[in-house]
């Protein structure tokens, strides 16, 4: 099993996320840094853990093709992805493997998450593995990247990271890969994630959302969505949705309430479907009143404000 972590300049996290690697109570065989083109001392930083890590630096190109020279240098039969900000709990790849030891038709596997820096939750029993529906995954990312372990075989069929998305690249490649074998998550958080800033959600919005509406062209021209019309809704719907959310929280309520009121037009049952947490069943009409107060007071509520919690 081959670790792969994409880097750049993020040394003190990124020796977090290694060290969270190695100690798995399940050992992973190797474990790969691509640093694609750090100007901080990352290199001097994981020096520190010598063989244990092979350090891969190119020049930069973003998040995807660090990815992809990680696959590429890869020689597990399985790989994990783990970004440089994230960790994992200790016992999460001995976990995951006992679950794809029980469904061996998985080629890819999740797990939930929990929000890093805090304390590790406590896995407890046997968890459910929760098949994710290739319909589902069309519509919404239920895959965390950080979370990801993937047969390598698979993942390499399914063509590179789509080095001209910035953002939804994950998505993507996830879709191609469940359109090959299943995929699943697991019930318990084995992965801290640690939150965007509101700073940085600004800075992405443009691009997540031009991101994500390449992703759809694509799944329109490769035939996805052909005698499908209700899951073509869904997935627009739901993509109007995202950006609406994304500009609230930009601070754009005219482009989120523009948004929003397509995304329901659309397709005016919730798009989150099966399983959809019941705190969103009616975010898309919170959301547009409360971009209207923006506009009004000019005063914007949190997540938790509105959905008690992201």
């Amino acid at each position: 099993m081959s670790v792969v972590i994409p880097t750049y300049n993020s040394g003190p996290l990124v020796v977090e996320a290694v060290a969270s690697v190695l100690a798995q109570t399940r050992p992973a065989a190797e474990i790969v840094v691509v640093d694609d083109g750090s100007t901080d001392d990352t290199a001097a930083r994981l020096a520190a853990f010598g063989p244990a890590v092979r350090y891969v630096r190119k020049d930069n190109g973003g998040v995807s093709t660090a990815r992809n020279r990680g696959v590429a240098e890869a020689t597990g039969d399985w790989i994990a992805f783990l970004d440089a900000d994230d960790v994992w709990h200790p016992r999460k790849l001995e976990v995951q493997c006992a679950a794809l030891a029980r469904r061996p038709d998985l080629c890819l596997l999740g797990t939930g998450t929990y929000r890093w820096p805090g304390a590790h939750p406590d896995p407890g029993a046997e968890p459910v593995v929760h098949a994710v529906r290739f319909d589902s995954l069309v519509v919404r990312n239920c895959l965390v990247t950080s979370t990801v372990l993937a047969r390598a075989e698979t993942l390499r069929a399914a063509g590179p990271f789509d080095v001209a998305l910035c953002g939804p690249e994950d998505h993507d490649m996830w879709i191609r890969v469940a359109q090959r074998a299943p995929t699943a998550n697991l019930s318990v958080a084995l992965t801290g994630y640690r939150l965007a800033t509101p700073n940085s959600l600004s800075k992405n919005t443009d691009r997540m959302e031009a991101g994500m509406r390449v992703i759809l062209e694509k799944l329109e021209r490769n035939g996805v969505f052909r005698g499908q019309p209700l899951l073509r809704r869904r997935a627009w719907s739901y993509f109007r949705f995202s950006c609406g959310a994304m500009r609230y929280w930009a601070g754009e309520p005219g482009a989120a309430i523009r948004h929003l009121v397509r995304s329901v037009v659309g397709y005016p049952f919730s798009p989150i479907t099966p399983g959809q947490p019941r705190k969103y069943t009616f975010a898309r009409l919170k959301l547009i009143a409360m971009a209207v107060l923006v506009g009004v007071r000019g005063t914007r509520r949190t997540a938790a404000e509105i959905w008690g919690g992201r």
